[in-house]
């Protein structure tokens, strides 16, 4: 009988965090973008399990899984240790429609900003006093870059 009780409770809470959220980055898979250009990308996420519940945002950089944000509970945003190689400013996070799409901007992209960049949300929700995950999700999107080159034509020489 014990065996079976602690087989219940497993499954249980397997199934508590095995419902997965909708997460989608755009545009996508792969964005072609000019050095020096500004570019957004947006995290929509749909199929929340709770109305009540709250989303943890956070978008990463790789191929290493640097963070450049996290959004928590109180909706503050968190710039991770990765943004500050930037003399700049070089990231902005906005968030839209009352928490179903979440815009990361780049700003002055060069080809340091090529990689994978991921959204990672969880759903979490307050049962009892204490913070449970309920369920998560994730979507990533390659940056590539381009560069221009200009050209004089005619070009004349004196």
């Amino acid at each position: 009988r014990e065996h079976l009780v602690i087989w219940l409770c497993l499954c249980f809470l397997s199934t508590e965090v095995c419902h997965a959220l909708n997460v989608t980055v755009t545009p996508g898979p792969v964005v072609l973008v000019t050095e020096n250009n500004n570019l957004t990308l947006s995290c929509l996420v749909s199929q929340r399990r709770r109305n009540t519940s709250v989303l943890i945002l956070r978008w990463f950089f790789s191929p290493l899984m640097f963070l450049i944000v996290k959004m928590g509970i109180r909706k503050r945003k968190l710039y991770g240790n990765y943004t500050h190689r930037f003399p700049q400013p070089k990231f902005h996070l906005h968030e839209e429609m009352e928490g179903d799409v979440y815009r990361l901007r780049i700003l002055s992209v060069t080809g340091l900003d090529q990689g994978f960049y991921s959204c990672k949300v969880q759903e979490i929700r307050k049962h009892r006093n204490t913070w449970r995950i309920s369920s998560n999700g994730t979507s990533t999107t390659q940056l590539a870059g381009k560069k221009v080159y200009s050209f004089c034509s005619p070009c004349h020489i004196s």
